[in-house]
């Protein structure tokens, strides 16, 4: 009987697979071609969105043009670099918080703190501590974005089995020993839900930034073509940065994910 069951169960797994896969392609179908109706709606009632003609007939010399490449390259090592940052910061952040204590309970505060902090706010303090520099970037994405990721930790380090920590103390793990067996393996999944939920969010705020404090990035670069009224351009360059956040969540985050969390069968 239960070798009888296997099939069917297996089976029943590669239904709701292709299901759920038949379920985004639709989904994401839709998402475009709403996308592509406000697009047309806005061309034809106002006089500022460029039609799909004359973007497309753009794109081929856009392209090809080399200077846009260190400026796309800019932002995103600056979006990279940041959320590194900001990952350190929030897995400091939710082991104290988890721990509770005098410290847990400062650092509670200063990410309640961040939260509420507006990143158009940040990013202008950034420009008035930092200048026109790097630093300002990275700084301004870290604390966007940090307490999205101290949050989703600290509900990891709480829901941390008892038992396992148990087990450690009995076969006497060395602290590298039980951070690698133990922590790291139940952490990963809330890492990398982390890490992907706040890529979209790190990638609007380096681009609000480049607005304010560097003179390169997409976001510059959108604002130069904006200044000039060249629409055709701000179309590109916003097009721009939808394929670059959309591309690398699809083609690397997500397979990531998943390859990372294979053991679970449901990833």
């Amino acid at each position: 009987m239960e070798s009888a069951s296997l099939p069917t169960q297996d089976l029943g797994r590669r239904r709701r697979a292709t299901s759920v896969l038949t379920s985004d392609v639709v989904l994401g179908a839709l998402g475009i071609l709403s996308f592509a109706a406000l697009w047309w709606y806005g061309h034809q009632k106002t006089t500022f969105v460029p039609s799909f003609g004359e973007v497309l007939d753009a794109v081929p010399s856009f392209l090809t043009e080399e200077a846009i490449w260190p400026d796309i390259f800019a932002s995103t090592t600056r979006v990279v670099g940041a959320l590194a940052l900001a990952c350190v910061v929030g897995f400091l952040a939710a082991l104290l918080m988890a721990r509770g204590r005098f410290w847990g309970l400062v650092t509670a505060r200063y990410v309640d703190l961040a939260l509420g902090l507006p990143s158009t706010i940040a990013a202008l303090l950034a420009l008035f501590i930092f200048k026109r520099s790097e630093v300002g970037v990275f700084v301004v994405v870290a604390i966007a974005t940090f307490p999205f990721i101290a949050l989703t930790l600290r509900q990891g380090f709480l829901s941390a089995n008892k038992q396992l920590d148990d087990m450690a103390d009995v076969y006497r793990f060395r602290p590298l020993m039980r951070v690698r067996n133990v922590f790291l393996p139940h952490l990963v999944p809330y890492s990398l839900a982390a890490i992907r939920n706040e890529y979209a969010h790190a990638w609007r705020v380096v681009v609000l930034a480049e607005l304010f404090a560097v003179n390169s990035g997409i976001g510059w670069r959108f604002a130069q073509a904006f200044d000039r009224f060249q629409l055709v351009e701000v179309a590109l360059w916003l097009l721009t940065f939808m394929v670059v956040l959309l591309g690398s969540e699809y083609l690397i985050l997500r397979p990531v994910e998943k390859w990372a969390l294979r053991w679970r069968g449901d990833a």
